[in-house]
């Protein structure tokens, strides 16, 4: 333990500002930094706002609540006895919190009477996110009474006993709560286009949403988004039926920022490119696993000129020799488990001048000679990741002369 005279020169304000700087950097420095003295496990206290909660720390929930007295994050997805979670909520209500999301435990029963007990007193709450939780019937139309500063939900893979009246519950949900800015569906496996184009009606502010895993839904979908949604500037919808019918579109959507499309096995060249007109200030563009995409990518990367992350992971017909032009704002390019080679390598170091990130995990057609390529002439380049590529002690040095470090 330090002596407390030899810190206490400092006002908490200044070591408060030290800390939340250090914690920005590095998590653990916080448990650590309590120990050294009283003062400094006091600062600490404050500046924790997040807990996670296990059923052994309930008959501690008076001390814990005491003693960080500015949380705005509890999780408690790591409960295993679901059948005291109405109580455990009642209980939680009766401290003086402030939160402002809320994690429930992981395949629970939707606990209704609970979080109507937990809202009375904690009405602050904007993130509130279930993980395979079971729902009954309208079990989620209470949430905008309890919660109507809701602005993020995530219903990730809902477990429904009742699929008519939870829908129906949705379309509730979403028609008094017009604050929702992101909301995350994933795998809900019984979400329709139509179903969505519907919702689209009530989603006048939504930044984000995430429909990953809903297989049923198509480019339609995609399009009543950008269409209905003027504020939307990120989806996902990885892993559904994008591509299986091309639909002529016309119109561009300049709001949209960030296009997850990962695991789209129906996604072609044509399509591909004709997202690239409407959606021209993509920022990021995630094709993962699309395995038809080949050529187009370089009509892509000419169309969106503000791409700043693409990942073609696992893209094995994927080919970038046709990058004949400049690609001035790409930062991150993921090509790993794809069969590039030292053309595309050298089509790179010429046209992509501020790359930061290259991803080339299992890449076989990598050599050292593309590598060097790269790392002469994409002079800001920092972070290359080769997987099982053995360097030796000799090209170690000149990515490092090159303040590039390898992972």
């Amino acid at each position: 333990m330090v002596d407390e005279q030899t810190n206490t020169y400092l006002p908490d304000e200044c070591w408060e500002w030290v800390f939340g700087f250090l914690i920005n950097k590095a998590d653990e420095n916080l448990s650590s930094l309590s120990l050294v003295s009283k003062q400094f496990l006091s600062i600490t206290n404050r500046l924790q706002i997040s807990l996670t909660l296990k059923e052994e720390a309930r008959p501690f929930l008076p001390l814990l609540f005491k003693r960080f007295t500015h949380l705005t994050s509890l999780d408690l997805s790591l409960i295993r006895n679901h059948l005291y979670l109405d109580d455990l909520l009642c209980e939680i209500s009766n401290f003086p919190l402030k939160l402002t999301l809320l994690k429930l435990p992981h395949r629970c029963r939707f606990p209704v009477n609970g979080l109507q007990v937990f809202s009375q007193n904690i009405t602050t709450l904007t993130f509130l996110t279930c993980y395979g939780t079971f729902f009954c019937n309208n079990d989620l139309s209470p949430i905008v009474d309890c919660f109507p500063l809701l602005k993020q939900l995530n219903l990730h893979h809902p477990l429904v006993i009742n699929k008519p009246n939870f829908i129906n519950s949705i379309h509730c949900m979403l028609s008094k709560c017009p604050c929702i800015q992101h909301l995350e569906l994933r795998s809900t496996s019984f979400l329709t286009d139509q179903l969505v184009d519907e919702m689209c009606l009530f989603f006048g502010k939504l930044v984000s949403i995430n429909l990953s895993g809903c297989h049923h839904l198509t480019e339609t979908t995609l399009f009543s988004l950008v269409r209905n949604c003027p504020s939307i500037s990120e989806i996902k919808m990885e892993g559904t039926s994008i591509g299986i019918n091309t639909l002529e579109h016309s119109g561009v959507y300049p709001q949209l920022k960030s296009l997850y499309l990962g695991r789209n096995s129906w996604l072609s060249d044509e399509i591909i490119i004709m997202y690239a007109s409407i959606f021209p200030n993509l920022q990021l563009l995630d094709l993962k696993v699309c395995r038809e995409i080949s050529e187009g990518i370089c009509e892509v990367l000419r169309k969106c000129c503000k791409l700043k992350h693409l990942n073609l992971a696992f893209c094995s017909n994927v080919k970038l020799h046709g990058m004949n032009f400049a690609v001035p704002e790409l930062e991150v390019l993921n090509l790993s488990n794809t069969s590039i080679d030292d053309e595309t390598f050298y089509a790179i170091s010429k046209n992509c001048c501020r790359i930061l990130q290259l991803l080339l995990e299992n890449c076989k057609g990598v050599t050292m000679k593309g590598v060097k390529q790269v790392v002469e002439n994409c002079t800001q380049l920092r972070k290359i990741k080769l997987g099982r590529f053995r360097l030796s002690d000799e090209n170690r040095k000149l990515l490092s002369r090159h303040g590039c470090y390898l992972c």
